[in-house]
């Protein structure tokens, strides 16, 4: 009996990961044709091809820019957890220079940090190079800025970058609600989060797919203990990339 249970369940648990990944390949495509027709339509609108425009137009254009963005997000991650399940992650290592990373990320999100009142600072090493994927490295760093703007909105978001011998170590603090003791490594597994779902959106998956490159990378990820005042994420990685590699 409990053979045939266990197999039913690796059974619902492929049946889950294969959904999540036709679902997400399905997703792509018309999301790809959405986010040009949109993007398009509000760079014709700003140029005035329909006349001019309004600022309650363009603000409504911006606004399903960014819904199509998320939707975006959501299906890129749905896709990660098929292929991590899977253990289909492919690493494109190269050399790559993580303050340079980390300051793309910040300049990118400049728009979301006004959104959420956040004044987001950069200290610490301005040149820090090792082997990595700079994709899943952007993906990592973009969780983490964006957690912190999430449950830090109107407060100051700090990124340091350090240095210690044979590694990179990257600080993502916020002055937000925090991350109790109990909760520290729980918000690292798939669909968990430390405060109510009606609270923040979001699937729950951000922080357990950056756990999952990061490790792949060969370093390691976690919430620190010595903070009171809102949470810090600290991100270390070797310079040298995944030993196996």
């Amino acid at each position: 009996r409990a053979e045939v249970l266990a197999e039913d369940l690796a059974e619902a648990v492929r049946a889950r990961d294969d959904f999540l990944s036709i679902a997400g390949h399905e997703l792509r495509t018309p999301l790809a044709a959405l986010t040009l027709h949109v993007q398009g339509l509000r760079r014709q609108v700003a140029k005035g091809s329909f006349g001019a425009p309004s600022e309650a137009l363009l603000e409504r254009l911006d606004k399903s820019v960014r819904q199509v963005a998320r939707l975006e997000r959501l299906t890129n991650e749905l896709l990660d957890v098929s292929r991590l399940s899977a253990g289909r992650l492919v690493l494109d290592l190269e050399d790559v220079d993580v303050a340079e990373v980390v300051r793309d990320v910040v300049d990118r999100t400049a728009a979301e940090a006004t959104r959420a009142g956040c004044a987001v600072t950069v200290a610490g090493e301005t040149t820090l190079r090792g082997r990595w994927d700079r994709v899943r490295l952007e993906q990592v760093v973009t969780n983490l800025l964006g957690n912190a703007m999430k449950y830090g909105a109107g407060r100051p978001v700090e990124l340091s970058l350090a240095s210690t011998p044979g590694h990179a170590r990257l600080l993502v603090r916020d002055h937000g609600l925090g991350v109790a003791p109990a909760d520290r490594e729980r918000i690292f597994r798939r669909f968990e989060r430390a405060v109510s779902d009606r609270q923040f959106g979001g699937l729950g998956l951000g922080l357990w797919i950056s756990r999952q490159i990061v490790e792949a990378l060969g370093g390691s990820i976690r919430v620190r203990e010595d903070v009171v005042d809102g949470a810090a994420f600290e991100l270390v990685l070797p310079l040298e990339g995944p030993a196996r590699a």
